[in-house]
């Protein structure tokens, strides 16, 4: 417990920084670090950590969707998609070539996680690009949206859990954790724009509410794929980056449907 108390407070001091950074090439370039990371714990989970050539082609993804953000002629959506399209045909090329050593499988599964985790980073990294100085608000609700209802599912399925909520998936969680959960995020999101400059009305607290409540069944969406995928791989954490909570992936998982969301949220002008 110490050990994972120290980690998460080294990672929030982290996260602070990053924040504080975001309109620097330092954050993107922070991005595509993590996007590196977690194509190469993604695979070596489905034991394929030596094919070279699939985490060249994520590295090169990763670095094109977080630095395409810096431009703001020509750092919209065609790009990504352009970049996507590329890394998809890498992957399937070094598939054909490499499908006596690539159970196929196994690389359906790294392809597809790894292209939504780099979208989820680039979701971040286009945030900023919207917003700018304004982009402090849409990322932290992001990180709010997965970690409040992590913390409140946690608490709740602690305390008050008896009914598993799919125990041959992820064991430990519990529908009253969902519960908690979902009540945490509907509360926290509620008194949010409170601090946002918008127009108070029931309405407006009733809308964040809701979208806290999304946000937590994205982030549990997000939570029980990776770990579905750390079950068929037979492993506990995808790495170690963070003693006590895992790999990059462990951590970013809640945040892979939660981002492209509050990505269409801020390019809408809702907050």
């Amino acid at each position: 417990m110490k050990t994972r108390i120290i980690s998460g407070a080294v990672g929030i001091a982290l996260l602070a920084v990053l924040l504080l950074l975001r309109t620097t090439v330092v954050f993107n370039i922070a991005l595509a670090l993590v996007g590196v990371l977690m194509t190469y714990e993604l695979l070596r989970a489905e034991k394929l950590e030596k094919e070279y050539a699939l985490l060249a082609a994520g590295a090169l993804y990763s670095a094109a969707c977080a630095l395409f953000a810096l431009s703001e002629e020509h750092g919209g959506i065609i790009p990504y998609i352009a970049a996507t399209f590329a890394y998809i045909v890498i992957c399937q090329t070094v598939l054909l070539v490499r499908h006596k050593s690539i159970p196929a499988g196994k690389f359906f599964i790294f392809e597809g996680y790894s292209a939504m985790s780099v979208g989820c980073l680039a979701s971040l990294a286009q945030m900023v690009r919207l917003a700018g100085p304004n982009s402090l608000a849409p990322i932290i609700m992001t990180c709010l949206g997965a970690w409040v209802a992590d913390s409140g599912a946690y608490f709740a399925g602690t305390f008050l859990g008896k009914h598993k909520l799919c125990p041959e998936i992820s064991p430990k969680k519990t529908v009253e954790g969902l519960i908690g959960g979902v009540l945490a995020n509907a509360v926290v999101f509620a008194v949010i724009p409170l601090f946002l400059d918008v127009n108070l009305s029931v309405l407006t607290f009733a809308a964040f509410a809701l979208l806290g409540v999304c946000c937590c069944l994205l982030g549990l969406l997000g939570d029980l794929t990776a770990s579905l995928i750390k079950r068929d791989a037979g492993i506990k954490d995808f790495g170690n980056i963070m003693p006590g909570h895992g790999g990059a992936v462990d951590r970013f998982d809640s945040l892979i449907y939660i981002a492209p969301l509050m990505l269409f949220i801020t390019y809408m002008g809702m907050i």
